[in-house]
């Protein structure tokens, strides 16, 4: 019978702390994360921590990662292409010409001159 209690017990025990860890994950929510579509059709995709617009002005595609602190993101460059499939590493020059910052408030992220709205 004892054996019986202890093995609720400690079920009970393991579904809290469960339960009490989602919730906590739950409550830290990346504002960046998700598909954006800017008013020119450009579309920018944020997953945990990278992001990538396979097609911005001219043509050219980016990928990089980010870092965030509340509602702005800190962007690095990493990856670029001219035609949509060749991928290569982008040099500091490149990325220089890029904004390497982005801000969300509410369904709107605003990336340099270009501002997005959640989809």
């Amino acid at each position: 019978m004892k054996a019986k209690n202890i093995f609720w017990i400690v079920s009970v025990l393991v579904f809290a702390t469960l339960l009490i860890v989602s919730c906590d994950l739950d409550g830290d929510k990346n504002p960046f994360k998700g598909t954006w579509r800017s008013s020119e059709g450009y579309m920018a995709f944020f997953e945990d921590y990278s992001w990538e617009v396979p097609h911005y002005s001219g043509g050219v595609g980016l990928k990089g990662i980010y870092t965030y602190s509340d509602n702005t993101a800190t962007v690095t460059y990493q990856e670029i292409t001219n035609n949509g499939i060749d991928w290569r590493p982008i040099t500091s020059s490149e990325a220089s010409g890029y904004t390497r910052t982005a801000t969300v408030s509410g369904n709107k992220l605003t990336w340099g001159a270009t501002t997005y709205t959640r989809q």
